[in-house]
Parts: C-alpha cells; structure tokens; sequence
C-alpha cells in the first residue's frame, strides 16, 4: 500500500510540470488520480493533510491554467473530503481533453496527407517537363521524410516504373520491401523494373520470392511469364502462361502468351 501511495505522489507531484509541458491528459489524470486516492485508500493524518496541499496546488495551477480554460468552461476546485467532486469534474476534463486531441490527430494527419499528395503532384509535374533531376530530389525528399510510408514509397516507384526511369523506379521499389517485406505487390514491381532494365536473373529471383506470398495470383504467374518471353525460354513461358490460365479462365493476355509459346514450340 505505501507503495501505491508513493508512486501516486509522485505522478502528483508532476501535476505543474505536465502542465507547463503541455501534458494536460498526463496532469488531469495524476491528479485524478490523488484525488481517487483519497477516497480508496486508508491514509495516516500526515499523509492526508500532504495529499490534501498537493491536490489543491494541482487544482489551482489547472484552473488557472489558460489553455485548459478557453477548453474547459467549468471550475477546477478542491476541497478536503469532496475529493468525488474533484473526480467528477476531472473525469469531464479528461474526457474533452481526448476528443480535442481526437481532432488534433485527425487534422494533424490529414495535413499530412495532404502534403503528400502536393509532393507526388509536384515530382510527376517535374517528369512531365523532363526535369528528372528536380522530380528525384523532390522524391527522394518526400520519401525521406517518409521513410516509413511504404505504400509512399511504392507509389513513387510506380511513378518512375511509368515514366521509363527503371533504376529509379528500383530504387524507390527496394524502399517499399524493407517496409513491407511481405507485400507480393512490391517484389512483382521489382521484378517488372529488373525486367526492362534486362536483368532477367534478378527479375526472376523477385518474381519468385512474389510467389512465395501469394501463388494463386494469375497476374504474378503471367509476369513470369513474360519474362521467360524476353528470355526466350518457351517451355517456362508456357508453363507459366498455362498457369495463370488455369487460375483465371478469362485471362486474355495469358491465353495469348500460351499461344504464342506454342507457335514457337512447333
């Protein structure tokens, strides 16, 4: 129990510092928290008449606290033995102190999208005018500060991939796979640059690791397929065109790849 009473003092205790910091959630809830103390838990005199000042310091910095005020219209007080009262009023406060973060996030993550978005417009804006260095250094800005983003980084691999710049297109792909290792979608996207860049081997080996995650994708078994194609390896290109065939009846590329094949197999 004294352990309890401790670590409740302590969070207490901290009450102005949250506040100064900004951290109201922090300092409504250990204050809250003292003041549910009071009601709980059996305290000797000396501890309560502690526990009593400090609470009332708590309340009086809270309520005088400006930007708790323009939120909060009711008053912050405390008196000795009308702790429940305290416990009350700060559950309210707690309460409109988290939807106003709620919308603060939100807000905060829909700037963000937003800037995002002005990024990519800007980066393919600069490819259009054939300004591939601005349209990189754009990129690589974005992607950096969002280096956790791999769909970000995904999608401006896709912008390079459409635009003919393969090793950028690599570049941004291979970004992508060390956020999202398990995404099939990505390896395919690396295994479609190494293609056009004619490194079949590494095409191969990304196609396949595609595969791995999800094999009953016809498109992935169609891709490989292309690939055997640009290696002329007629019997692995059937294979695979049959494949994705089988998996997709109305696969019209893949039944013309299949045909193919078998022309140039006699």
């Amino acid at each position: 129990m004294s352990q309890d009473i401790s670590a409740i003092r302590r969070a207490l205790v901290r009450v102005p510092s949250d506040l100064k910091l900004g951290n109201f959630i922090a300092a409504a809830r250990n204050l809250r928290g003292a003041a549910s103390a009071m009601i709980r838990i059996p305290m000797m005199k000396a501890e309560q008449e502690e526990f009593a000042r400090l609470i009332d310091e708590g309340a009086s910095h809270m309520a005088y606290n400006k930007e708790i005020s323009r939120l909060f219209p009711l008053a912050i007080s405390y008196t000795q033995g009308f702790e429940q009262v305290l416990v009350d009023t700060l559950d309210e406060l707690i309460a409109a102190l988290e939807a106003k973060a709620g919308e603060e996030g939100r807000e905060a993550l829909r700037l963000l999208e937003e800037k995002k978005r002005a990024s990519l417009q800007k980066g393919k804006d600069e490819l259009d005018r054939g300004e591939h260095d601005e349209a990189r250094s754009t990129f690589n800005a974005l992607t950096k500060e969002f280096e956790g983003d791999g769909e970000l980084a995904s999608t401006v691999g896709d912008v390079f991939l459409q635009a003919g710049l393969f090793e950028d297109a690599l570049r941004h792909f291979e970004h992508a796979s060390g956020v999202m290792p398990e995404s099939a979608a990505v390896y395919n996207r690396i295994g479609i640059s190494f293609r056009k860049l004619g490194r079949h081997n590494k095409s191969r080996e990304n196609f396949e690791k595609a595969l791995t995650l999800e094999p009953g994708d016809p498109n992935l078994h169609f891709n490989l397929g292309r690939l055997y194609l640009d290696m002329q390896d007629w019997n692995a290109c059937l294979d695979s065109a049959e494949t994705a065939l089988k998996l997709d009846p109305a696969f019209a590329e893949a039944a013309k790849l299949a045909a193919y094949c078998k022309k140039k197999l006699g």
